[in-house]
C-alpha cells in the first residue's frame, strides 16, 4: 500500500514537472539593439525657403542612434501574447537641439475563445519627434506619409480589438475596431482622435480568396488653423469632424506556391459632419502582386484610398504606387538587400466658402529606403551590418493663390548594427505587405487560410517565432 501511495505521489511529482517544463518552453524574452552612425543633408526635416530671408534653410549633421528594446511572449494552447519595449536615443554632433529619445510599447493578444472563434486585442504607446520616425523603421517596413516639416514632439496611443468567426470550413466573418490619440507636444496641439470599425466576410475556394469588407471611420481634428491671404491678420482655428465610409470587394488567387496577386474594388464616401453635412464620394481599389520565400519576398503594389493624416490634420484621397522586397544577392557572402521605394499623389478633404466638400492643394511624396544587409553565419544570434541609404522628397502646393510651393527634401546615410539574443524560433517578415482596408479586410494569402475546422484546445502558432 504504501509503495502504491510512493508511486503515486512520485508520478504526480513527475506530472508537475513536466507540466512546469512545458510551460517554460512557451516563455519566450529577447533582448534587441540596433545602433547607427551617419549624416544627413537635413536635421530637422525643414522645408525649403521659397525667398533666402523666408526661413530658415536645411542644415547637414552627423548623428547617431541607440535603440535597445525587449520582446516577452508567453504562449498556451488557447493564448498567445507579446509584449514589447523599444528606447531609440537619436543625437546629432552639431546640433543638440534636434536630439530626441522615443519610447514605443506594443501588447498584443490573441485567444481561442471557442473552436471556431477567436478574438485579438492590442495596444500601442509612441512618444518621440517627427524628424526621426522614419529612421527608426526598418527599411523595407517605413511608411510612406506626408509630414508637416519640421521637429515636433508627440505622443500616441491606440487601441485594437478583432474577432473572427469561422462559420464553416470555408465561411468566416470577422469584425474589428480601432481608436488612437495623436497628441504634439505644443502650446496650441493639433491633436486627433480617431475611431474604426470595420465588418467582413470571406469565402475561400482552392486557389482564391474572396471577402467583403465594410469600414466606418470617424475622425476628429483639433486646432485645425485656417489659412487666409493675409499674413498681417491673426491666426485662427477651427475643428474639424469627418467620417469616412468604405465598402470594399477583394479577390486574391495564389500562383503556385509563391507568387499571389490581390485585386480589391470599392469605393468611399467621405462626410464633413462638423456643420452642414456634406459628402465626396470616390472609388477605392488595390492591385497587388506579391512573392513570398523562405530567403525573400515582395510586393509591387499601387492603392486608391482615404485615410487619415495625423502629421497633417488632414483626410487625404491619395493614389500610392510601392515596391518593396528583401532578397539575396550574394548566399555565399550572406549579402541581401531590402527596402522600400514607393511615391504618393494625395489630395486633402477640404470645405470651400459654400461649405462643400471639395479636394484641396496637392502633396506629391517620393520614398526611397535601401539597405545593403550583411549577416554572417550565426556566431551572434541574428546579427547584421548593414549600409542604409533613405531618401525623402515632398512638394506640396500652396493654399495661398500665387504663392510658391513647399519643397522638403531628405537625404540620410546610415552605417547600422543590429542583434538580438535568444535567436528567433523563426525568421519574421523583413517588409510590410499593404493593407489599406484593415485588417479584416482581404486576407494576407490563400495559403495561409485554414481548409479544416480547427480543433477544440489545439494549439496556437508558438509566439517564441514573434519579430520585435
Amino acid at each position: 500500500m504504501r509503495s502504491g501511495r510512493g508511486i503515486a505521489v512520485a508520478a504526480f511529482g513527475c506530472a508537475i514537472l513536466t507540466h512546469d517544463r512545458a510551460l517554460a518552453q512557451d516563455v519566450f524574452l529577447q533582448g534587441v539593439f540596433t545602433g547607427s552612425l551617419g549624416v544627413t543633408d537635413n536635421v530637422s526635416s525643414t522645408p525649403e525657403p521659397a525667398t533666402p530671408e523666408a526661413r530658415p534653410r536645411p542644415e547637414a549633421d552627423g548623428f547617431g542612434t541607440v535603440s535597445p528594446g525587449l520582446v516577452f511572449s508567453i504562449g498556451t494552447p488557447r493564448t498567445e501574447q507579446t509584449l514589447s519595449y523599444t528606447f531609440a536615443a537619436s543625437f546629432f554632433f552639431l546640433h543638440p537641439e534636434a536630439n530626441s529619445y522615443s519610447n514605443t510599447a506594443v501588447w498584443s493578444a490573441r485567444f481561442t475563445t471557442s473552436p471556431r472563434t477567436t478574438l485579438t486585442l492590442g495596444a500601442t504607446g509612441v512618444q518621440g519627434q517627427t524628424n526621426t520616425f522614419q529612421l527608426e523603421q526598418a527599411p523595407g517596413t517605413t511608411t510612406l506619409t506626408s509630414t508637416a516639416g519640421g521637429t515636433t514632439d508627440f505622443v500616441q496611443a491606440s487601441v485594437n480589438e478583432g474577432f473572427s468567426w469561422r462559420i464553416s470550413p470555408v465561411w468566416s466573418a470577422g469584425q474589428a475596431a480601432t481608436f488612437l490619440v495623436y497628441n504634439p507636444l505644443e502650446d496650441r496641439p493639433q491633436r486627433t482622435y480617431g475611431a474604426a470599425n470595420t465588418l467582413s466576410a470571406q469565402r475561400i475556394f482552392q486557389n482564391d480568396v474572396g471577402s467583403l469588407a465594410l469600414s466606418v471611420g470617424y475622425t476628429h481634428f483639433d486646432n485645425v488653423p485656417i489659412v487666409d491671404d493675409d499674413p498681417a491678420t491673426e491666426d485662427t482655428y477651427t475643428a474639424q469632424d469627418q467620417l469616412l465610409s468604405t465598402l470594399v470587394a477583394s479577390w486574391q488567387h495564389d500562383f503556385g506556391h509563391h507568387f499571389s496577386s490581390q485585386l480589391d474594388l470599392g469605393g468611399v464616401l467621405a462626410t464633413d459632419v462638423t456643420g452642414e453635412a456634406t459628402s465626396i464620394a470616390r472609388p477605392a481599389g488595390l492591385a497587388a502582386l506579391r512573392y513570398t520565400h523562405a530567403r525573400g519576398e515582395g510586393e509591387l503594389a499601387y492603392s486608391y484610398t482615404a485615410t487619415p493624416n495625423v502629421f497633417l490634420q488632414q483626410i487625404q484621397l491619395s493614389h500610392q504606387l510601392t515596391l518593396r522586397a528583401a532578397a539575396p544577392i550574394r548566399p555565399a557572402w550572406h549579402l541581401s538587400v531590402e527596402g522600400s521605394l514607393g511615391g504618393q499623389i494625395a489630395e486633402p478633404l477640404d470645405t470651400n466658402e459654400e461649405g462643400e466638400l471639395v479636394t484641396g492643394p496637392t502633396t506629391t511624396a517620393v520614398l526611397a529606403d535601401v539597405a545593403l544587409v550583411w549577416s554572417p553565419v550565426v556566431v551572434i544570434p541574428d546579427f547584421a551590418l548593414a549600409l542604409r541609404y533613405q531618401h525623402t522628397n515632398q512638394r506640396t502646393e500652396s493654399r495661398v493663390e500665387g504663392a510658391d510651393d513647399e519643397l522638403l527634401f531628405r537625404n540620410a546615410v546610415l552605417l547600422s548594427v543590429s542583434g538580438a539574443f535568444p535567436r528567433r524560433a523563426q525568421p519574421g517578415s523583413r517588409i510590410s505587405m499593404t493593407q489599406p482596408f484593415g485588417s479584416t479586410g482581404p486576407a494576407a494569402s490563400v495559403r495561409d487560410q485554414p481548409s479544416v475546422e480547427p480543433v477544440e484546445g489545439s494549439e496556437p502558432a508558438s509566439a517564441a517565432g514573434a519579430a520585435p
